[in-house]
């Protein structure tokens, strides 16, 4: 077996055993049922016609209810960590000023969450010693260096087993860092405000992926298919390990992403054989603790259909529910891209399935268009989606692009709120469509 260059990454602490942090915690039924209570006491306070808090509003979506109004979040913060003039390398290694741009950003634009991020797509795999990074000054780490490139196929698998087992995120690479963030976010944001806090572990499938690179994994998945589910498996044990290690610190919801073109030639088959099967699992592990697993590329579908007529994209959102994710998601360019650019579908879609759904705009409309085709857009796709009685969210994915403007920041929460508060105000926004058509 080969043995990895444990000394190439940035360590922390000291390796020390895992011991699972959520021994002892009351069983995911009992977890849920007090979460009900919560559900039930927001339900009721909604129907007096009482704003909702951030917190009860992320509970409402995470849940499948209606809110007293859409809610929003963003994702990454190298996007506003530079808005207020730090680089990546600052905000990263520093985790309280990385809270404080986080609580600073949420109070100024009204977002409901922003998910921390800068190098979160392989902090894991370089904890586990799979990869030796780059660290560019103002832009998110990349692979530099991956150690299975010189070896047999089986001495990778022996090893990535190894480092599956060994792996603590509590003490190994950079990830005590991360902890540490955590344990600042949640003290200014949920203790002192009141707000919920987003974690955004990387998913299981993108993290192989970029453990074994593309070539052999493209090779793996055409020719020894058994090869890279025992390679996923090994990653999904260390996985469960950082999700449950999240959990344990009291984050409020889950957000991880995969992306649909994670190797060259990507098919959606490729998917449904060697990714789905291991996202269940991993909701599995924090439940009841909400997790949002969500793509892009549902437009990649095509305009097919699957034997019994349903089309292939509503069939991805069929399999997308069944891992257990609360939300299902339609992002740009999705839904600007026929077939999956009808959100009317989309939308019963989610409500039959019993799902949340997610939408997010082109983040080019904010970073380039003006403050009114903020709202326009925003009001379209509201309009688009209704009549949405249940859980429901618009976002912008991925980031706020750097350099956008932060009036059309504001522009695009205060359309949510015009538009987006319940009851729907159809008429309003027909309205004011036909005046800015005239």
């Amino acid at each position: 077996m080969a043995t990895l260059p444990m000394n190439t990454m940035e360590n922390l602490k000291a390796h020390e055993d895992f011991k699972d942090p959520l021994e002892g915690w009351p069983a995911p039924e009992e977890q849920g049922a007090m979460l009900m209570e919560m559900v039930k006491a927001t339900l009721e306070k909604r129907e007096t016609g009482a704003e909702l808090s951030r917190m009860e509003r992320t509970l409402m979506v995470g849940t499948n209810n209606r809110a007293d109004r859409i809610p929003t979040y963003s994702f990454f913060t190298d996007g506003p960590g530079n808005y207020y003039g730090y680089t990546c390398r600052q905000i990263e290694k520093d985790p309280k000023l990385h809270a404080e741009v986080v609580a600073r950003w949420t109070e100024e634009f009204e977002f409901e969450a922003l998910g921390e991020g800068i190098d979160t797509m392989n902090t894991e795999i370089e904890a586990m010693g799979l990869v030796t990074m780059k660290f560019p000054e103002n832009a998110p780490g990349d692979v530099k260096i991956r150690h299975f490139d010189d070896m047999s196929d089986e001495e990778i698998l022996e090893t990535y087993e190894e480092a599956a087992d060994r792996f603590n995120p509590f003490t190994d690479g950079r990830l005590p860092r991360r902890i540490d963030l955590y344990g600042h976010l949640l003290e200014e944001l949920t203790q002192k405000r009141g707000w919920p806090t987003m974690a955004a572990p990387s998913a299981t499938y993108a993290q192989t992926v970029n453990a074994l690179g593309f070539k052999r994994t493209a090779t793996w998945m055409k020719k020894q298919p058994e090869n890279f589910h025992r390679a996923i498996q090994a990653q999904l044990k260390a996985n469960i390990k950082w999700f449950r290690a999240l959990k344990s610190l009291g984050v409020t919801f889950f957000i991880s992403i995969d992306a649909w073109n994670a190797v060259p030639n990507f098919r959606p088959q490729q998917l449904f054989e060697f990714e789905k099967p291991y996202v269940g699992p991993l909701i599995q592990s924090v439940m009841p603790t909400p997790v949002i697993y969500f793509y892009w590329g549902l437009s990649q579908m095509g305009d097919g259909k699957t034997e019994d007529g349903t089309p292939l994209w509503i069939d991805f959102l069929e399999r997308s529910a069944e891992t257990g994710t609360f939300v299902l998601t339609n992002l740009a360019p999705d839904y600007y891209t026929t077939p999956s650019n009808d959100l009317a579908l989309y939308r019963k879609t989610c409500q039959r399935l019993g799902k949340s759904c997610l939408v997010g705009l082109k983040d080019e409309v904010l970073l380039s268009g003006t403050e009114d085709e903020v709202r326009a857009e925003v009001r379209r796709v509201i309009r688009d989606l209704a009549p949405d009685d249940d859980g429901c969210v618009v976002i912008v994915p991925n980031m706020i692009p750097m350099g956008t403007p932060k009036e059309n920041i504001h522009a695009y929460v205060q359309a949510l709120k015009d538009y987006g508060t319940y009851p729907i105000d159809m008429e309003r926004i027909l309205a004011d469509e036909r005046r800015e058509a005239a």
